[in-house]
């Protein structure tokens, strides 16, 4: 039982944290962005208020009727304002084929606060219109249910007989050992598991001091909304897919990868960051963040390689496999909610731009 426990909370924290660290953002900008490192969770998202029965027609505007009208387009988008006088506008999008249908897209975040209990009506008016909700993995039932971790225990761990020794330089390897230990998380059975999870716990160190957290993660807030609407849930990826992708990495990405959160002030840093990037979602200003141009401190020249390793697979090859999908969603006329993590949508290789070099029509919400 404590394994499957042990499992259960890895597996949870793996696809929430490893996604956020990966930034998922597109190389050609600059910033301050870094990869997400709050501690995890492992407990199911706290439920926003259930929406009003999914209707058949369109998203309804301030002042026609639901029948008739989509959600306004425009750059200024209106707030919704919380009882705590916060308000959000996080940017979402109407997709349109040359047929006229129709999905819409927003960007997710993998922690939050209260705020996201409060959407603006250009979001609620999407998501009812939507009958379904495709996200890129769906863990809630995983969260609800951990025997189903049992057919992803293989992907955690070495098979080979090797151990996670064999895969990293021996500093790093003490480095991360001594992290973990001093955080009283560190246990033997841990050499056994693969990369990305040392990642996943590592992450787990970060003690976050912004008072952000993932049960309020956006992902995790709609897809218990969505099951509780009775909407269809879709996996733009799997859990398998992103288990892959991790294992993938060489062994000389997934070093320099564990070795950040080894550098001195990496947590107050980290911390720094994932609030940044938070409030930046709220005010529909992820444009602004091109995670993948700082996710490594390490800017050696000799490096570079591992990096462009790490935005193929993490970015250009995720954002095209994304694309696809969206458009398969809308050839086939399905009316869906689409929310991504934030990041993949931006830049020359991000979705909003692959979408209108494929011929769609993108327009901002408000």
């Amino acid at each position: 039982m404590k394994a499957k426990k042990l499992f259960c909370a890895l597996l949870v924290s793996v696809v929430l944290t490893v996604p956020a660290l990966s930034g998922c953002g597109d190389n050609n900008g600059s910033s301050n962005a870094s990869s997400t490192a709050s501690s995890v969770s492992a407990s199911s998202a706290e439920s926003a208020a259930s929406a009003e029965p999914t209707s058949s027609t369109e998203p309804t505007s301030s002042t026609e009727p639901a029948s008739s009208t989509e959600p306004a387009s425009s750059a200024d988008p209106t707030p919704s304002t919380a009882p705590d006088g916060n308000t959000i506008t996080p940017a979402a999008w109407k997709v349109e084929d040359k047929d006229g249908h129709i999905i819409y897209m927003m960007g997710s975040i993998h922690v939050g606060d209260n705020a996201i209990d409060y959407m603006p009506d250009y979001v609620e008016e999407a998501y009812s219109y939507c009958d379904a909700l495709a996200v890129e993995a769906d863990i809630s039932g995983i969260m609800e249910d951990n025997t189903q971790v049992q057919q992803y225990m293989s992907s955690f761990l070495y098979m080979d007989g090797s151990s996670i020794r064999d895969h990293i330089s021996e500093a790093t390897y003490n480095g991360a050992v001594d992290k973990l230990t001093q955080a009283n998380l560190y246990n033997a059975i841990y050499d056994h598991f693969k990369p990305f999870v040392w990642n996943s716990l590592l992450s787990s160190t970060v003690l976050s001091k912004n008072g952000l957290s993932y049960n309020k993660g956006v992902d995790l807030m709609f897809t218990n909304r969505a099951k509780k609407d009775n909407k269809t849930i879709l996996e733009v990826e799997s859990l398998q897919y992103q288990f892959d992708l991790f294992d993938s990495f060489s062994d000389e990405l997934n070093d320099m990868m564990i070795a950040e959160y080894l550098q001195p002030g990496y947590d107050d840093y980290a911390d720094a960051i994932t609030l940044e990037m938070y409030n930046k979602w709220k005010e529909g200003r992820m444009s602004e963040m091109s995670a993948i141009s700082s996710t490594f401190s390490n800017t050696d020249p000799d490096k570079q390689a591992l990096r462009d390793e790490y935005n193929d697979k993490l970015v250009i090859t995720r954002n095209r496999n994304m694309t696809n999908t969206a458009e398969q969603y809308l050839n086939n006329g399905q009316k869906v909610f689409f929310l991504v993590g934030s990041l993949h949508y931006y830049g020359e290789s991000g979705i909003l731009n692959l979408l209108e070099k494929d011929g769609y029509t993108v327009t901002l919400l408000s």
